[in-house]
């Protein structure tokens, strides 16, 4: 039976959605530095073509700038929305964690498909146990009889992960009803499987480094501050944050730098459990942060005070409201060394695009 609800969607989750969805790590070491460019179009895309309205209801729409694009290029939007909208979906509705793109996870680990041989765009982890995979799809447009006829007679392209059967394999689609209407997501569970439907030999561990390696490459790229909790990495062109818990940061560095990823996956599960966020937005249950500045921010400052001026003003406040105990929580540069450091070695030493091989 169709259920209609609504889904809130901030900017930060969609920022760190593109992030998540997009082509790094595997691809850095591939095509250096053009990968981060490539993710830093995805988000600036965002503020360009997206608005968010709370009056009368809270909803995303296009701005007057989308609505002018040409036809392809409508496509190409579509297209990046229905991926991270998809994540999103995931994540919030089915409790998936560590989501993250087949072909990612496949080019890392030297995983080969047989010709002909379709699957999935996407796999996560349930908390609760499972695999999820799912299929993501974008229209510029309304949502046809056609498209919807084949999300539902489409086949499950995964027929198990791990040698067991997914518990949930979805196809979503963005779309847009007409050129002022609110974004819509659609999301379909087909219940047959295809004939030529892959096996995913999917290892836990290599999952989770895979999913966090993203993360360690932006810290390449960026210079790493400590804040509260976790490292962080500012992008003020993009007034875009990205951080990991540093507990989290640490245990995948070994990992990455060392080999040691023997047991990564229940170790990064047991950090979480003793992390959890102390607040709902900006900080999500898989250890990262994320935080996006678009409007025009008040001056939140106190006097006397001098905020880091790579981070925005008020992801400032957010942590300042979560410590004022402490005497001085302000971000300050990584550095070899710092006793508040915790023994975790400096993220701008991560070489990009290394991944041990499974």
């Amino acid at each position: 039976m169709p259920i209609e609800q609504d889904l809130p969607v901030l900017p930060q989750d969609l920022a760190r959605a593109l992030f998540i969805t997009g082509r790094a790590p595997h691809d850095q070491a591939k095509h250096g530095r053009s990968s981060t460019y490539e993710w830093c179009h995805r988000v600036a895309a965002l503020p360009a073509y997206l608005s968010w309205s709370d009056a009368p209801v809270s909803r995303i729409t296009r701005t007057d700038l989308a609505r002018e694009l040409d036809p392809s290029e409508k496509g190409m939007l579509s297209y990046t929305l229905g991926q991270a909208m998809c994540q999103i979906f995931a994540e919030s509705q089915l409790s998936v964690r560590f989501f993250m793109h087949v072909a990612r996870y496949a080019s890392a680990y030297n995983l080969t498909f047989a010709p002909g041989q379709s699957r999935a765009d996407f796999f996560g982890e349930r908390t609760s146990g499972g695999y999820v995979v799912a299929e993501a799809k974008g229209r510029s447009g309304p949502l046809t009889n056609e498209l919807r006829t084949a999300m539902e007679e489409q086949k499950r392209t995964v027929k198990t992960i791990k040698g067991e059967a997914p518990e949930i394999a979805y196809a979503s689609a963005v779309h847009f009803s007409s050129p002022h209407s609110p974004m819509r997501l659609t999301a379909i569970d087909p219940d047959a499987v295809a004939p030529r439907a892959v096996d995913l030999p999917v290892d836990p561990d290599l999952h989770v480094l895979a999913y966090y390696a993203p993360f360690l490459d932006a810290f390449a790229h960026q210079e790493p501050l400590i804040l509260g909790d976790y490292v962080v990495a500012g992008f003020a062109a993009l007034g875009v944050t990205l951080g990991v818990l540093a507990p989290v940061l640490q245990r995948v560095e070994r990992a990455a730098r060392r080999n040691e990823t023997a047991g990564l996956h229940d170790d990064i599960l047991g950090l979480l459990a003793r992390h959890r966020p102390r607040q709902e937005h900006m900080l999500y249950t898989d250890g990262t942060l994320s935080a996006a500045d678009w409007p025009v921010p008040e001056d939140r400052r106190r006097p006397g005070r001098r905020d880091n001026e790579n981070l925005p003003a008020f992801l400032h406040e957010a942590f300042r409201s979560m410590n004022e105990e402490e005497d001085d929580w302000r971000a300050e540069p990584v550095e070899e060394g710092d006793p508040d450091w915790r023994n975790l070695s400096p993220a701008r030493g991560y070489m990009p695009g290394i991944l041990p091989q499974g």
